[in-house]
This record gives structure tokens, sequence and C-alpha cells, in this order.
């Protein structure tokens, strides 16, 4: 094997080294929040957050536009107390949301209390591995080696891309509960977009309760919707919730007044550790450019 390209490999396994610390050490993803209660309240209040994930933490900022209506909201429900029963029939109908509160943190069990810190775990390891398969590389450039290599930068890249932002809207608790018939999620009423607040509002709290939610990608990384709608028996007098569970009112009936609306949006950006690691695939090209042998090869 020639000397220039053995130092080629060399070269791109410490560049590569370097890549990979300025990629753990940048930000890794921006997230931004808006929801907007869109049904029972005035003035539609808007809840935003934002925060920034690294490595270590997540830097948080909240902000709550129109805030009167929706302290007055939080002010004047009560919270329900849901009975348990033996009998087939439920207290509250199947979609007033009381499935979801049973599978509430699930996914965060799963994960032993954080799913974005089992993911910075993970990146931590597929990390390494590539180093590993670089150093690899430069010791016995082979098409073996160049091959593993290829593969632990493309496992990095998944984990990277998927992983981080599931496990973000999870943690959000968007994408807090198991496939129970409602499709979004979580213990919280609005998907999570209240939860870091001291007034979130569980859907075991809601009567004919519905939710949706929608998973993309766009032009800013991954977006997540999320619609609910569901009449708040914390809102009734207890004389009108038995009424409003049976059958739901129609605008004008008692107990409309309940019908709490909310659509909120989740956006996953990607942010500097994207740009380094992909700044990988360069080098990579300029290690794997010239063929070598190696004493196996020649045998």
């Amino acid at each position: 094997m020639e000397a220039g390209s053995r130092n080629r490999q060399l070269d791109a396994a410490l560049a590569a080294i370097v890549l990979v610390m300025a990629a753990w050490g940048g930000t890794w993803f921006e997230v931004k929040a808006n929801g907007v209660y869109t049904e029972g309240l005035d003035r539609e209040p808007t809840i935003s957050t934002q925060y920034i994930i690294d490595n270590e933490q997540e830097a948080f900022e909240l902000t709550i536009e129109n805030a009167t209506p929706l302290l007055l909201y939080w002010i004047k429900r009560e919270e329900v107390e849901i009975e348990t029963q033996e009998s087939e029939e439920d207290p509250l109908p199947e979609n007033s949301g009381e499935k979801g509160s049973e599978n509430r943190g699930t996914a965060e069990e799963a994960c032993s209390g954080s799913c974005l810190d089992l993911a910075r775990e993970i990146i931590s390891w597929s990390m390494i591995a590539y180093l590993v398969g670089m150093l690899y590389v430069a010791a016995r450039p082979s098409l073996l080696s160049k091959g593993i290599a290829a593969s632990l930068w493309l496992v990095g890249t998944a984990v990277i891309l998927v992983a981080v932002p599931l496990s973000t809207a999870t943690d959000f608790g968007i994408l807090d509960s198991e496939d129970d018939g409602n499709e979004g999620g979580g213990g919280s009423a609005t998907g999570g977009f209240d939860t870091t607040t001291d007034d979130a509002v569980s859907i075991d709290q809601f009567a004919h309760f519905e939710d949706s939610i929608d998973i993309g990608i766009g032009k800013r990384g991954f977006e997540i919707t999320y619609k609910s709608i569901g009449f708040d028996l914390g809102m009734l007098e207890e004389d009108e919730r038995e009424v409003v569970i049976e059958s739901p009112p129609v605008e004008g009936d008692a107990g409309y007044e309940a019908l709490i609306g909310f659509t909120g949006k989740l956006v996953i950006g990607p942010g500097s550790i994207v740009s380094w690691w992909f700044v990988l695939l360069p080098v990579m090209a300029f290690a794997f450019s010239r063929k070598a042998l190696v004493a196996e090869e020649e045998e």
C-alpha cells in the first residue's frame, strides 16, 4: 500500500474526529410550537413555545398571547373526578379521551423518563461507532472497511434526522400515546402545548373528545399539526355533566358553552449538527477516492 494513500486515510480520520466533535457540540434542533384555542375562548388565546436542543439540555421560552381569556378558563373550570367502573359501560363515551388518559406516559415510560435523553445516548454511540469505522479505514483501507464506515455514517444520519425529532415530539406530548383510536395525543387535551404550564387539562376531563395529528416534512423541517375538540366537563355544573356525556349538545343547547377546540403546529428544524454531519461526505469521498490495496486483497 502506498504511503500517500495511508496518509490520505489518516488525514480523513482526523478530520472526521474534528467534524464529529463539532456536530456533537453544536445546536441540534430548533423547535417552534404555536397553538391556538379556536373554539370556546374569546380572542383565540395562543401558546407559543420556542426552544433549542443540544447535547445536554433544552433552552426553553414560553409566551401566551391574549392570555386573559385562557387564564379565566383555567380559573373557572373544575377538576372532574372520573370514577372507574367495572361494568362494560364506561363513565364517558369511548371518544371522550379516557383511553388516552390510560396511555398517558406510556412513551415516556418506554424511554425511561425522557425519549430525548435516550436519543442523545444513541447518537453518542453511533458517532463513536462511525469514528471507529473511519479509524479502521485508516488502518486497513479495504472495500470492506470503507463499506462499514459508510454504513455507520448512514446509521448516524438516520438517528439524527429521525430519532431526535420524534423523541422531541414525544417528550413534548404530541406523540405521547399509543394507537388507541385517537390519532393524536397523550394526556394533554392540547397535545402537549399546555403541559409546560401549571394548568394543563387532560383529555379524561372531556366528553366526546376527538383529536387528530398530521406529520409531514416541510421547508423548515418536521411539521406536526395537532387538532382537538370536545366538551370540557370541568366547565359545567355537576348536574349538567351527565346530560352532555349522554349526548353532545348543539349550538344553543345547555352545555354547548363547554365546547373547547384547539389547533397547534410543532416545527422541528435542524441545527448545526446536520450541517457538520453532512460535511463528512466530502471527507469520506476524499478518503475513499484512491483505491488502496491491503495484504488480504493481494492474497
